[in-house]
């Protein structure tokens, strides 16, 4: 395997544990929602991506389930994701 191949892995791998530790805290966090920026709670994918989670939460769902779900909503909802991710952690 060349150098650049299993530098690409490396990455790949990484940024798949940082996917799979974001959406994790998804998952454990109680997180209040009177915390989150009005830009955030304003925004038309906010109650989808809400409910998206809480289901994921009520039953258990993989992390790979909760990602798969998010992104079905499509690429809005999945930025959506990663700003509630920083205001939360």
């Amino acid at each position: 395997m060349s150098m650049r191949n299993r530098i690409k892995k490396s990455v790949a791998a990484a940024n798949s544990k940082n996917a799979v530790r974001e959406m994790q805290l998804l998952l454990d966090s109680r997180f209040d929602a009177e915390s989150l920026s009005p830009a955030i709670k304003d925004h038309e994918k906010y109650r989808a991506l809400m409910d998206v989670i809480q289901t994921a939460s009520e039953r258990n769902l993989s992390v790979a389930e909760l990602e798969s779900n998010v992104r079905q909503l499509g690429e809005e909802a999945w930025e959506l994701t990663q700003d509630i991710i920083k205001a939360v952690s």
